[in-house]
């Protein structure tokens, strides 16, 4: 099998790399050979692994090339890189992307353009690095009728919550950060991470291959990292719980609920345990149970591995189809529950005077809301100055913003509530 890399940086680089240095295993389990007939990218690639390899700046031209089965598609971005998969598809050839936005983006009418030339559209690579999951779901899980999904699915946040968690209350969210970028975890612009963009396409792509259901992205509740500071990650600690990031997606009495935020995560849960860069998703199956995919998510290794798994699969000719059935008319598309009716308990920090009453009030506004308390915590911080922390049991979204709008209109409130949904 003859193939194009378009694009040559850190992914790039991985895929080459893993090709050259396992070209006797993969000949081995494939019965012939993947082959790196150029490398396209808008300039020279300077790397090592480079070298001995064609190379051409007319990306577009390694579609009209007759001898190349496959494109692999690195460049990133929805422009450029959509471009070149129309036009890779639509000249009967295969593709192979690591591009998660294009796909939650645009990945329906992609998917329906390489069944209209009978050839393949893979994205393994596309969600959580080297973990299979999207093979995980789409294959392994297909007997089963999923009803949620709950991932770490982004390792730039997932790096910043264990380093708030575990350095103590002088570590705010900037100075993490500031350490992120310089270790290499977080880019120099850093929102698609911290307010979670980048996992909203990674659930987006989740949600639609887990619910055989359209890709919506547009329909995923966003909430980033950026306003955690330590003092939750303290409460957190006492009442029980981790903080993490999540994407998660669930289906339900015929709706669908997508959603990526933070969340207190008991410490007893398989995703509590999932510390620094690492990515984890668990994925709940009518038979098999709950089934926890976790490692690597990012990097030239991890990522390029993915991207050569869905190689070898193409070589081999396993490759599922990854046009969904709602597509095909097997499955109706669900509706998406609104996010005021979504249902989950809910961490509260209330930075309250101290003052005779304070807590009855707090307790009033809730209760007559049937908010229900499952734990509470007060602590001095300053003279006549604490800290309430409450955690609620399971209430609709829009009924626990009343309450916080009703309480911030106390006297005896200070600062806006801080509010995190709690992951059961």
């Amino acid at each position: 099998m003859k193939i194009a890399i378009c694009g040559a940086g850190t992914v790039g680089r991985g895929v080459t790399e893993i090709l050259k240095g396992n070209q006797a295993l993969i000949a081995a389990r494939t019965g012939g050979s993947i082959e790196i007939v150029v490398v396209a990218s808008r300039s020279a690639p300077k790397d090592e692994v480079f070298e001995g390899l064609a190379y051409t700046a007319d990306i577009l031209s390694v579609c009209a090339r007759k001898e190349i089965d496959v494109v692999v598609e690195l460049m990133g971005g929805t422009t450029d890189a959509k471009t070149l998969i129309e036009t890779a598809l639509g000249a009967g050839k295969s593709v192979v992307t690591a591009n998660k936005a294009l796909i939650a983006e645009y990945g329906d009418a992609l998917f329906a353009l390489a069944a209209e030339h009978n050839v393949q559209l893979l994205y393994e690579a596309a969600v959580a690095g080297s973990i299979p999951i999207i093979k995980v779901i789409k294959e392994s899980l297909a007997g089963n009728r999923i009803s949620w999904l709950a991932g770490i699915i982004n390792g730039t946040a997932n790096f910043i919550l264990t380093e708030m968690a575990s350095t103590g209350p002088t570590r705010t969210f900037d100075a993490v950060l500031q350490e992120a970028q310089a270790l290499g975890y977080a880019e120099a612009d850093p929102t698609f991470d911290i307010e979670g963009i980048d996992a909203a396409h990674k659930l987006t792509i989740l949600s639609a291959l887990a619910f055989d259901q359209p890709l919506r992205l547009d329909q995923v509740q966003v909430e980033g990292i950026s306003s955690l500071d330590p003092a939750d990650f303290k409460f957190a600690r006492e009442l029980g719980y981790k903080i993490k990031h999540l994407g998660v997606a669930r289906c339900q009495d015929g709706h669908l609920e997508m959603a990526v935020h933070p969340c207190f995560v008991p410490k007893s849960a398989i995703l509590s345990q999932i510390d620094g860069v690492k990515n984890a998703v668990v994925v709940c199956g009518d038979a098999a149970g709950e089934i926890l995919c976790a490692g690597a998510g990012a990097g030239a290794g991890p990522t390029g591995s993915a991207v050569v798994s869905d190689l070898i699969d193409l070589a081999r000719g396993s490759a599922v189809a990854s046009r969904s059935k709602a597509r095909d008319g097997v499955m109706a598309s669900l509706p998406v529950r609104p996010a005021a009716e979504v249902a989950s308990g809910y961490y509260l920090r209330i930075k309250v005077e101290d003052q005779p009453g304070v807590m009855s009030a707090i307790t009033s506004i809730l209760a007559r809301r049937t908010i229900s308390l499952d734990k509470i915590l007060q602590e001095d911080i300053a003279p006549n100055r604490s800290f309430i922390a409450l955690v609620t049991d399971p209430i609709q979204h829009g009924v626990i913003m009343d309450a916080i709008t009703e309480l911030q209109s106390m006297a005896s409130v200070i600062a806006p509530v801080q509010s995190i949904r709690v992951f059961r």
